[in-house]
């Protein structure tokens, strides 16, 4: 090959990640508390290419403690922690995102268990 197609094709390569992944975060589910509860569990199945998104909103001062199980599976909240089986942080007043994934992409879907507590 030369170095121009290698140049393209890593070119193209990033932008169908990029583009992959801009799709996906647009499909992010919000997680809602039942009335009366400051808890909430999901349970889902994570693919081993993407990325699975859903959002929480909070108020300002609140704690959040988000932990998740499941085989191989961790998630990320956007700006605040990357990577986590188990997480607590003060909250501000902002919507947070947050991604589950396998930690090590294996080639078979994964089931997950999701907890997000915000007190």
């Amino acid at each position: 090959m030369t170095t121009r197609r290698i140049t393209t094709f890593i070119l193209v390569f990033i932008l169908s990640i990029l583009a992959v992944t801009a799709v996906h975060a647009e499909n992010c589910k919000t997680i809602q508390f039942q009335r009366g509860h400051s808890s909430a569990m999901v349970e889902g199945i994570a693919p081993p290419n993407i990325t699975i998104c859903y959002q929480i909103t909070t108020a300002a001062g609140q704690t959040a403690d988000i932990a998740i199980s499941g085989v191989n599976m961790v998630f990320s909240v956007e700006g605040v922690a990357d990577a986590q089986d188990e997480y607590r942080f003060t909250t501000e007043k902002k919507t947070y995102r947050i991604t589950v994934g396998q930690l090590m992409r294996t080639v078979t879907d994964e089931p997950f268990t999701l907890n997000i507590s915000i007190k």
